[in-house]
């Protein structure tokens, strides 16, 4: 059974073993730690990306479980937007009444400042997570508490002033904006500002999801289906180019067809390959809107060998032709 492994612990080994392997890039705006042989495999980005606004990207794999012990939250805690990509993490916080298990396919928003809290990593496997941390002092027009009012879809009713805690199915708009954020070659100040625009639009999307009634999950549904689910998604995503076929996508995520047809629609409110339809139309914009793509261009990149097939399928979904995004 793999040990428990504490950021004390891995706090002490990097005080003691000082080795400049493990720091793969630092500058003023932008520090990348590779996690020691030691420990697993990965790495630990962090972008200073304005005042008040910092992203991490975190891409590991844990040879030992992980145990975060949180002692109290600061007052000043920060709002804090986290997406998971892959992996999973069970979060105790005293201010809510169960554990939560935050998990692929989802994302969070939450401020509990004052409070204790416990995060649990289990070893083996790949947790790929991107977390936002936006300082409420540079952040005025965020009003948490007028959040919490609006809020249809609290995980659970705090009612504690300013603490707030939110739970959503990850969309195909913000899995673009997740791609751009991680994927981004842009250096120096534009770098900066690119990413800062990408974090605000990923913000306003998850304010949008969270006042926007959601409906509820059918009781049929069991959480492993719906963690399947999710990751049926995650495989379409990786695969938009060349998608499996949906009895495939079933076989590899261990569930039967019927059930990934209907529990995809259940879950993300649309059918597996309408999802498909929808992520790549997302993207054909943005790369059209980037001014480096022309229509053929993007239509060969987003998976369609016929310009006129992807005009098509561009004018039916945003109303215009692909070329009123064009700069």
């Amino acid at each position: 059974m793999p040990k428990t492994l504490t950021n004390a612990d891995i706090i002490a080994f990097l005080q003691n073993n000082s080795d400049a392997s493990t720091l793969l890039n630092t500058d003023q705006d932008e520090q990348c730690i590779a996690l020691p042989a030691q420990f697993g495999s990965g790495y630990i980005r962090r972008h200073l990306l304005q005042p008040g606004l910092i992203l991490d990207i975190a891409d590991v794999e844990l040879n030992y479980n992980h145990v975060n012990r949180i002692q109290l939250h600061s007052p000043q805690m920060p709002l804090t937007a986290s997406f998971y990509l892959s992996g999973q993490a069970v979060v105790t916080n005293e201010a809510l009444p169960t554990p939560q298990t935050e998990r692929a396919g989802n994302n969070y928003l939450y401020h509990l400042p004052q409070t204790a809290e416990i995060e649990e990593y289990h070893a083996n496997q790949r947790i790929c997570c991107l977390k936002l941390y936006f300082e409420l002092d540079h952040f005025p027009q965020l009003n948490l508490q007028q959040l919490a009012t609006q809020s249809s879809n609290l995980s659970t009713p705090i009612y504690t002033p300013r603490k707030l805690y939110c739970e959503n199915p990850t969309t195909p708009r913000m899995h673009l904006v997740l791609e751009q954020l991680a994927t981004c070659s842009l250096q120096g100040i534009a770098r900066n500002i690119y990413l800062a625009g990408k974090a605000l639009e990923l913000l306003g999307l998850q304010l949008e999801a969270i006042i926007t009634p959601q409906a509820s999950l059918p009781a049929c549904l069991h959480p492993t289906d719906v963690e399947q689910i999710h990751k049926a998604r995650y495989i379409l995503i990786q695969n938009y180019l060349n998608p499996p076929s949906l009895m495939e996508l079933a076989r590899q995520v261990g569930i039967n067809d019927r059930k990934l047809k209907q529990g995809f629609r259940d879950v993300f409110g649309t059918s597996v390959f309408n999802y498909l339809y929808q992520y790549r139309m997302d993207k054909a914009r943005q790369l059209l809107t980037s001014g480096q793509w022309n229509v053929t261009e993007t239509a060969h990149a987003v998976g369609y060998a016929s310009r006129t097939a992807f005009v098509a399928a561009f004018t039916k979904q945003f109303k215009v032709s692909p070329n009123t995004y064009r700069p």
